[in-house]
């Protein structure tokens, strides 16, 4: 299955000050955050995005939170490691979700991606990781975490597949503009 720009969401998960910069190579994680941003926005595409107990974890880094709040993003807190528990996976996501599919960017993805990534697929979505924007402490934890949501049926691509999936077509009007990003 390809991504489908017009019943897709996005959703950026736990990207907070007091562990981003812990995470392994924090700096092409954030530009690949903030490429995605800028892709989900010039397409009018719904973007939401998480923080994990604010009070211990800090908010939303500076770069990202502005990008965000320039885009309209629709922000939630949560404690629980999934964006959705498997308690309350359908009715809460249906509510805030309104598409099909659901593309996670964000960290750690052996904690709060995976869980999230699972409860969501569970629910009956169809799931995209962005493999370039999700990031943990240790490079092997993500590994592991990409692996088991491969395993799961969890789609894994990278920003350059998610990309051309969503524009589609060099005819596209923001091709141009967004093909850049493509270093």
């Amino acid at each position: 299955m390809l991504i489908d720009s017009t019943n897709s969401s996005l959703l950026l998960i736990d990207v907070q000050d007091k562990l981003f910069p812990k995470i392994y190579e924090p700096k092409n994680l954030e530009n690949a955050i903030l490429n995605c941003l800028e892709v989900f926005h010039t397409l009018d595409i719904p973007i939401f995005f998480s923080e994990q107990y604010p009070n211990g974890l800090g908010l939303t880094i500076d770069n990202v939170l502005k990008k965000l709040l320039s885009c309209k993003a629709h922000k939630f807190e949560k404690t629980s490691f999934s964006c959705f528990p498997t308690s309350m996976t359908s009715l809460h996501a249906g509510q805030l979700l309104k598409s099909k599919q659901v593309i996670l960017i964000g960290i750690e993805t052996h904690i709060c991606v995976l869980q999230t990534a699972m409860d969501l697929k569970g629910a009956g979505y169809e799931v995209f990781v962005i493999f370039d924007a999700v990031g943990s402490r240790k490079n092997y934890d993500k590994e592991l975490a990409i692996n088991r949501m491969v395993n799961y049926g969890i789609q894994v691509v990278t920003f350059e597949m998610m990309l051309f999936e969503l524009l589609r077509d060099s005819k596209n009007k923001h091709f141009k503009n967004l093909s850049s990003l493509i270093k």
